[in-house]
């Protein structure tokens, strides 16, 4: 069995506004946590979200740009595990978790070189960063070739920017150890107990289940010593469940790719559905 996390643990969340994000969050305010950071773009959104932190003492929020090194810094210093769940936009390129992780490393990098001036020794923290099945070679491998390059065309533009987030998390082993965590396809729907496997992941995870195993993740330290995991729910396996969503996604990814002006297309349409609503 996995070790508890220590009392006095420093965690900082960032991307809690998002659907994973406040799964994540709502889960570690159900634990007796010591110290919980929360980056966001908006104080206002997120309290809208959880007003509950407005009384919670474990609970600090740092309000910014993910670029402002200030903040970020801020944010960043006492923590021994971040979780990185700030998620982009799948279908169109928009470089957000490049950015974001590139700040992050930026940001950790200003706060060693201040730990060094003062004599201190770096301990490095521990970052668990949302990432997808498709980037572990032994998830993609198992699954048949014509789904695998279905899904790779469809989502290309999300996966380049993912695979220069990890490339900039990983530039400096000894500045931050990293957890790449690695869900199905991510579905809305009840939880059914996360699965938590380096062997295997199934087709799909709930945004709820993915949301415990982060927490699991970042509290149990028998995780530690891993470098990329899947997540998938207990009965994700359901394929007649689980493949008219995936075509549907598939099928929106390859519209974003080739489809001149499908952003606009795609705003316009978005922006009417609000309207109605």
């Amino acid at each position: 069995m996995a070790t508890p996390t220590t009392p006095q643990l420093t965690i900082t969340l960032l991307g809690a506004t998002g659907r994973t994000g406040r799964e994540v969050l709502s889960g570690l305010l159900k634990r007796d946590i010591h110290h919980l950071k929360i980056y966001v773009r908006s104080k206002q959104k997120l309290i809208n979200l959880f007003p509950q932190l407005l009384s919670d003492t474990r609970v600090e929020i740092c309000e910014g740009e993910v670029t402002n090194q200030e903040t970020m810094q801020a944010c960043l210093s006492g923590a021994k595990i971040i979780i990185n769940t700030i998620g982009g936009y799948s279908f169109f390129p928009d470089g957000s978790l490049q950015r974001a992780a590139e700040s992050i490393v930026m940001a950790l990098q200003g706060l060693r070189n201040n730990a060094r001036t003062d004599g201190r020794k770096w301990e490095k923290p521990r970052m668990l960063l949302l990432s997808s099945s498709s980037r572990n070679e032994r998830f993609a491998a198992a699954r048949p070739k014509l789904v695998h390059w279905l899904i790779e065309t469809a989502f290309q533009n999300g996966y380049n920017d993912l695979k220069l987030a990890h490339k900039a998390v990983l530039v400096d082993p000894s500045l931050v150890s990293v957890l790449f965590v690695q869900p199905g396809v991510l579905i809305e729907e009840e939880a059914t107990g996360s699965y938590i496997s380096t062997e295997e992941v199934k087709l799909a995870c709930s945004y709820e289940d993915l949301g415990a195993a982060f927490v699991d993740l970042a509290l149990e330290r028998g995780y530690d010593e891993l470098r990329e995991v899947g997540v998938s729910s207990e009965l994700g396996n359901r394929a007649a469940r689980y493949a008219p969503i995936m075509l549907r996604k598939i099928a929106a990814g390859f519209f974003a790719a080739y489809v001149p002006g499908a952003l606009h297309i795609t705003n316009f349409l978005e922006g009417v559905q609000r309207l109605i609503w």
